[in-house]
């Protein structure tokens, strides 16, 4: 048993769905909490803020090159820092390789910047010059990769797709998004509840459900600025063990101004004690979900540490496979909420600041055509050594073709500016 398995046993994935206050902080930074607490605390009197942004954020480690250590901008960095394309491409080559695959790696182009594909699968066949099945069947399988959403041609068929792969939805969830998408859009529950008999316990579970979906798929990798970088989570070695610390000292603080309480709650006042008490409670309820975050927080970062200990511990180069509905499952928890529990948070290991959505990656993973993504760089990098600097992209995509590997000279490049970060 992790040493996560034990506070997250008192944590029901109910109460959390229903928790909106936990929903709406879950996956902010430090740096968003702060500002989310401005705007919506300010007004609160009996709660007074410590702003680390101002105090704490200069105490960040730098890396050797005089930067905030971040994997997509250190130049050590082991492994290539996680973007959209080179997630969704890593995960394709593992298929075998078909002409449904080539059509994957062409359609990758095409997906906007928010994940979604905004064109039918008709006009990519026009595009793409090919069978109009076999780009719906492609469509289909990208529609099935990791972030569960992407692809999708509108936001109802993403948070459907959401829905449909987890293991954790609610068994009507996905029934009530495809046939009462309007009635849920406009929350008109009593008509739903008119046609299909459902009780309100079952519909408001769904609801409740939905609001962890993200209409965004591609929010896992989105750009991340050096602000960004701050670690929420430490990582230090213990006795061959890798374990891990919550940086508190790089988040807002909130005191709770108990002397200014007491001498409110003296006045005999009904309209000032109602007013008195719904920010009392708004205070406790602030803690509760903070307290919730941070244990959520650290039970991924374990299980991440867990996972990838021989990277940690330099036993590999490069973290090993591992997928959000892996970390899914060991947490008990929907995709959705632990995607919102990684998303846009850092871990600090050894004076490097890492994102924790780069551990959720396939890039050392063989697929069935006996290649890796890092094999596949490794191809890249020995073209460009035997060909000369000057090659084109275009060139690499045209010799690796000839080996059955199928990239865009998109990618090429983003391989390419990688390895040249890599020179000393």
């Amino acid at each position: 048993m992790s040493v996560v398995d034990l506070p997250l046993q008192a944590i029901k994935q109910s109460d959390i769905f229903q928790n909106d206050l936990l929903l709406e902080i879950l996956d902010l930074n430090g740096e968003q909490l702060t500002y989310y607490f401005e705007d919506k605390l300010i007004e609160n009197p009996f709660i007074e803020f410590e702003y680390p942004i101002e105090h704490r954020v200069n105490q960040v480690p730098v890396d050797r090159h005089g930067h905030e250590a971040d994997p997509a901008m250190d130049q050590q960095s082991p492994w290539l820092a996680q973007t959209l394309e080179t997630f969704l491409y890593e995960q394709t080559m593992l298929h075998r390789h078909t002409v449904i695959r080539d059509v994957m790696v062409a359609l990758i182009d095409y997906i906007d910047d928010q994940g979604y594909l905004p064109y039918t699968y008709e006009e990519l066949a026009a595009k793409l010059h090919q069978d109009p099945i076999v780009v719906l069947d492609a469509i289909t399988l990208l529609q099935q990769l990791e972030p569960a959403g992407v692809a999708a041609y509108n936001v109802k068929e993403c948070l459907l797709l959401q829905t449909l792969q987890d293991k954790q939805a609610p068994t009507r969830a996905a029934y009530l998004l495809e046939n009462f998408f309007d009635n849920l859009n406009h929350q008109d529950y009593a008509a739903i509840q008119a046609t299909t008999g459902l009780s309100e316990a079952v519909i408001q579970e769904c609801v409740y459900y939905y609001h962890s979906l993200r209409p965004v798929p591609a929010s896992l990798f989105e750009s991340r600025p050096v602000t960004g970088s701050i670690p929420d989570v430490k990582a230090f070695i213990d006795q061959d063990q890798v374990k891990l610390e919550f940086n508190h000292q790089y988040y807002p603080r909130l005191k709770f101004n108990q002397t200014y309480y007491q001498e409110m709650t003296e006045q005999e006042d009904s309209d000032l004690q109602a007013y008195i008490q719904k920010h009392y409670h708004q205070y406790q309820s602030m803690e509760q979900a903070l307290k919730l975050r941070e244990q959520l927080v650290l039970a991924a970062s374990q299980l991440i540490i867990d996972h990838q200990k021989d990277f940690f511990l330099k036993v590999t180069p490069t973290p090993k496979p591992y997928l959000m509905k892996d970390l899914a499952e060991q947490m008990g928890l929907s995709e959705a909420l632990v995607r919102l529990i990684v998303m846009n948070k850092n871990l600090m290991f050894n004076e490097v600041v890492y994102s924790l959505s780069d551990f959720i990656n396939v890039s050392a993973k063989v697929g069935r055509s006996g290649l890796s993504a890092l094999n596949i760089q490794a191809l890249i990098k020995n073209i460009i050594h035997e060909q000369g600097s000057a090659i084109t992209d275009q060139a690499v995509v045209e010799l690796l073709a000839k080996d059955r590997i199928m990239i865009s000279h998109h990618l090429v490049k983003r391989y390419r500016d990688s390895m040249n970060n890599d020179q000393p």
